[in-house]
């Protein structure tokens, strides 16, 4: 499967020169994390699985001997899931183990995402919960199995409920013996496959060596002082990029304590901060609103955290500002799938800077921001974000066109976000380039006013879209979710908000859309498209009434 990439020479040459690339895997990282600490609890999750890193180490060893027993080769595929489970940590172990390109999958998916996926990668091997969300998963999987010519054995992961409908996790690491550790791949090998979660409709594939994923967690680490000391909360999904990076690898990589979430609250998330002495953790801006407003209602122990990472989607500036005097330090990072992660707010930085900006690009990432024509625009003037370094991914899984149209020729990666760079080189996020709403040839932010709108008393969440106009092109249309529904929000009581904040005429909303949620992602990002088609739908129905 290493065919499936492609490294340019002279890229390698200056990573390996400079220390960001090396012939170390992401399995010598785990052995130096177990020899290192072998009676440190390295995984804990929300249902009481714990694991030393000794205990994990044997576990994972089981599950590599099962996995090189019924036929995985190394470069092969093995796809699980699963949710923030310690058992998660233990299947992607047993595939570094093994030689194996470990793929997450979302919990959220179902047979379509699945049948897709798995033959995407031709996958081997599949784990996947008994139940999980009231969910059953095997009729699901037993649906799609004859469609999935590669797939040699499924494993159902058992948390609470006992079964015996087939082969299970516990049973294999029953029957089988550690695996001795063979150091099988190498540090340029294809070590994982994650798909975007979706903001568009089709999943794409994203293809990391150990390499990749390596510098990424030395350059996240280096940019926020993250150590052995360190225990981290990870409340995102463990297929996201949040989650699988910074939730379980870079914990091992440092020998530090990862607490997994795997269905979020906000009373929850904080119970552990306290409990578990979290020092750092991460989330989508719906957490960090949610857990802010469990704060203001009742009194945590949250001593213990230095920060708490919010990234996927621009974050209201308000936010961060009310979590500051909260007492949650809330710390904005930037990144993408592919190029993971890319800016930082830096722990010391002054306050303007961490209200107002995305941060700086944490060590051996660059950046740069660039016109329609990709020509670098001047300081302060919005344009789209690109970035090279030694974390950026190899491509898109058997995606050769998508992959050619995010890169060029030097290995700077075309992000499709929308940013501003001021003159001491930190990023603001404005947005996506397909979030921008052209109206009568006016280019407007859906973020600038989504910002607005969240300012009002009463808005919970907000979504902008354009809507489709024979006149001016692109009208503005707001999807809002109210704090309190009985109190009610009108077009004209949001317009007279923009006046009073002095906002252009041309940025008002045009169309107002009070829902009871808005669609998301796994990442917590608005699903745009879904909000965009939704609307077109209600034109086309009004049109034909008339």
């Amino acid at each position: 499967m290493s065919s499936l990439i492609t490294i340019n020479e002279s890229r390698k040459q200056h990573y390996r020169q400079k220390g960001y690339w090396g012939d170390a895997t992401l399995a010598d990282y785990w052995r130096m994390a177990v020899l290192s600490s072998p009676d440190k609890i390295a995984v804990i999750d929300l249902q009481g699985a714990c694991y030393t890193y000794a205990e994990l180490d044997d576990a994972a060893g089981r599950v590599a001997t099962f996995l090189q027993e019924v036929g995985v080769k190394p470069g092969e595929f093995v796809s699980f899931q699963l949710p923030g489970w310690a058992e998660f940590t233990v299947i992607y172990v047993a595939c570094l183990k093994a030689g194996a390109v470990a793929n997450p999958i979302l919990p959220c998916y179902r047979q379509k995402e699945l049948l897709y996926i798995l033959n995407k990668c031709e996958s081997k091997v599949l784990f996947f919960p008994s139940e999980y969300r009231r969910f059953t998963y095997l009729p699901m999987v037993q649906s799609v199995v004859p469609k999935i010519p590669s797939l040699k054995e499924i494993v159902i992961v058992e948390k609470e409920n006992q079964t015996d409908d087939g082969n299970t996790l516990h049973s294999v690491m029953q029957q089988y013996s550690p695996l001795p550790d063979n150091r099988v791949s190498k540090a340029d090998d294809l070590a994982a496959v994650l798909f975007t979660s979706g903001t568009v409709a089709a999943p794409k594939g994203v293809m990391f060596t150990h390499n990749n994923i390596i510098a990424s967690e030395k350059a996240f680490a280096a940019a926020l002082n993250f150590n052995y000391t360190d225990v981290m909360l990870m409340t995102a999904p463990m297929a996201h990029a949040t989650g699988f990076h910074h939730g379980v690898t870079v914990p091992f990589m440092f020998g530090a304590k990862s607490v997994l979430q795997d269905i979020f609250s906000a009373e929850t998330s904080l119970a552990l901060i306290a409990r578990e002495k979290c020092t750092c953790s991460m989330g989508a801006t719906p957490f960090v609103y949610d857990i802010l407003r469990s704060l203001q209602n009742k009194k945590y122990d949250i001593a213990s955290l230095r920060f708490f990472l919010c990234g996927g989607a621009p974050i209201p500036r308000h936010l961060v500002k009310e979590s500051l005097e909260a007492g949650l330090k809330v710390i904005s990072v930037y990144g993408s799938t592919e190029s993971i992660p890319h800016t930082s707010v830096r722990l010391d930085d002054p306050v303007e800077k961490v209200i107002n900006t995305d941060g700086v690009p944490v060590p051996s990432v660059e950046i740069k921001v660039v016109d329609a024509s990709r020509q670098s625009v001047p300081t302060g003037i919005e344009g789209e974000e690109a970035s090279r370094g030694p974390n950026v991914f190899m491509g898109y899984l058997k995606e050769p066109e998508l992959t050619a149209g995010v890169f060029d020729e030097e290995g700077w990666y075309y992000s499709g976000d929308l940013c501003t760079l001021d003159e001491d080189g930190y990023v603001r996020i404005t947005g996506r380039k397909k979030d921008v709403i052209i109206r009568g040839g006016e280019n407007i932010s859906s973020v600038e006013i989504e910002n607005i709108l969240l300012q009002i008393p009463n808005v919970y969440e907000a979504g902008v879209v354009s809507m489709p106009d024979e006149r001016l092109g692109e009208r503005i249309c707001a999807y809002i979710v109210l704090k309190e529904v009985n109190n009610g929000l009108t077009l004209d009581s949001v317009k007279s908000f923009f006046e009073e904040k002095r906002v252009a005429k041309c940025k008002y909303p045009e169309r107002l859309e009070i829902v009871s949620s808005l669609p998301r992602s796994a990442a917590g990002k608005i699903q745009k498209f879904v909000l965009r088609q939704d609307i077109k739908n209600k034109l086309s129905q009004e049109i034909s009434k008339r």
